[in-house]
């Protein structure tokens, strides 16, 4: 009887064991939008470089396009965030295309055509075998959809026009269910105040808007969604979070946050979270139906001025960053249920949002996880930037911790500014650029080689796996 209990005790084992590295190869999905995913923003599973001794730059690419003003010729950032899906790299390029990089070499597999890509921000996403990429005509926005394998042009959207001005787009594309959502904005020149825009949805099959919703208020600059239940809820660049039916764009229910918002939102443990352009953040309870509760709202103390990082949720602690253009904002950790200060790192001022790998998370080490951002970086009145400009900076963080725990996971030879988050593909590699043009391809060191023993190295699960069978085996011999 007691064999019969070990037997059961060792499958058992076997069982949970390969459930888990089931469980932990399905966790490390790709990163095909900004933030990742618009129901788990901002977190990864990947086994992302850990320290700076670990890490290494693993191949560099530059893209720039070449300007010129009153006489003057200079090169322009070109380069849109990158996404990673499967074995690739996909971004866009100012000068009217779409790339295709095999993700661990940075070789290009493919490239296409693409015109009217906004120069600076331009954040594509995957999703139902294509790639969407926002595109800014004299008139208005569209967005085009390609074959994710061969980059042949499935379909092109018609225009998102609102009133006499034309609409522009910084916003994330967020793909969810067979459908993207996005967001347009006019500005006025002279005041800087965004005037109106629109927030859409498109079907991904078909290219058709499936629905619209306009406002002459505000507008949608650096403002994505995130899927609340039936519902997806965006900020506008008032302040204004109003949550809209997936499927028809109803407007579901609406509080107003305290001020302006260039960010995407976050929701997360059954609270939206957003953080305002004045310095703090802010937090409601939200349902799965789309009804925002305002009673219930939370602010945060000032952490700093102009923030357009979005905050990111992990384990009851909340991640901002601040720093970018006209702030000196640090990054902050707070108590995701009180929005109480726990910690705040001067040392690292990014615009980028956070980064986080749960990879290495357990409860011998107080689910500490890993939160990248980059520099923003900062340039002398003669426009020369310090060597440290769009560095990388890992953040190690964990149940419980008051104190800042960092360092610099990586500096580019070439120093430049950068706002940009990073993107993570599923085998750890980090990747982004900075204004230079010059995209960046972050991997872990290769472990030092172990001693040979003639025999073929085979991975642990199927190790123990076998060594499971083969005492079941014997024990059933020993039975009979």
């Amino acid at each position: 009887m007691k064999t019969k209990k070990i037997i059961a005790l060792l499958c058992t084992f076997a069982m949970v064991f390969c459930t888990s590295v089931s469980a932990f190869a399905a966790e490390n999905a790709d990163w095909p939008q900004f933030l990742g995913s618009p129901v788990a923003s901002g977190l990864t599973a990947a086994q992302t470089p850990q320290s700076a001794a670990g890490a290494e730059l693993v191949w560099t690419d530059k893209h720039t396009v070449t300007s010129e003003y009153n006489g003057i010729k200079f090169e322009n950032n070109a380069c849109g965030t990158p996404i990673a899906v499967g074995n690739y790299l996909y971004f866009t390029v100012s000068d009217g295309r779409l790339l295709k990089l095999e993700a661990k070499t940075g070789k290009v597999a493919a490239s296409t055509a693409c015109q009217n890509i906004p120069a600076y921000f331009s954040q594509i996403a995957y999703g139902n075998g294509k790639i969407y990429v926002p595109q800014q005509t004299l008139t208005g926005v569209r967005v085009s959809a390609f074959d994710a394998d061969s980059l042949a042009l499935v379909w092109q959207s018609d225009e998102i026009t609102h009133g006499t001005a034309v609409q522009q787009i910084s916003s994330p594309i967020t793909y969810y269910n067979n459908h993207i959502y996005f967001g347009t904005y006019t500005q006025d020149m002279t005041t800087y105040a965004y005037t109106s825009g629109v927030y859409a949805c498109i079907d991904t099959n078909t290219g058709k808007a499936a629905w619209q919703q306009p406002t002459d208020t505000a507008g949608y600059y650096w403002n994505g969604g995130t899927v609340v239940g039936n519902t997806i809820a965006v900020a506008d660049t008032s302040g204004n979070i109003t949550a809209f039916s997936l499927t028809d764009g109803t407007k579901i229910s609406s509080v107003f946050a305290g001020g302006p918002i260039s960010s995407t939102l976050c929701y997360a443990e059954g609270r939206i979270y957003a953080s305002l352009k004045s310095g703090s953040v802010y937090s409601a309870k939200a349902d799965t139906n789309g009804k925002i509760y305002g009673s219930t709202a939370l602010k945060s103390s000032t952490l700093g001025n102009n923030i357009t990082s979005s905050p990111v949720v992990y384990n009851g602690r909340l991640y901002v960053a601040g720093g970018g253009y006209g702030a000196t904002t640090p990054f902050s950790v707070l108590d995701a249920a009180t929005l109480k200060t726990i910690y705040q790192i001067q040392g690292v001022k990014s615009q980028a949002s956070p980064l986080i790998t749960t990879a290495y998370a357990a409860d011998g080490n107080k689910k500490q996880v890993s939160i990248y951002l980059t520099n923003y970086g900062t340039a002398d009145q003669d426009g020369n930037f310090t060597k440290d400009s769009s560095c990388v900076y890992v953040i190690h963080d964990s149940e419980g911790q008051t104190k800042a725990s960092y360092e610099t996971l990586f500096t580019p030879a070439i120093a430049q500014s950068s706002s940009q988050s990073l993107t993570p593909s599923k085998d750890g590699m980090l990747y982004y650029f900075n204004d230079s043009g010059t995209m960046f391809a972050i991997g872990k060191k290769a472990p030092l080689a172990s001693p040979k023993t003639g025999e073929t190295p085979i991975a642990s699960g199927v190790v123990i796996f076998a060594i499971s069978g083969a005492a079941i085996l014997f024990l059933k011999k020993k039975i009979k």
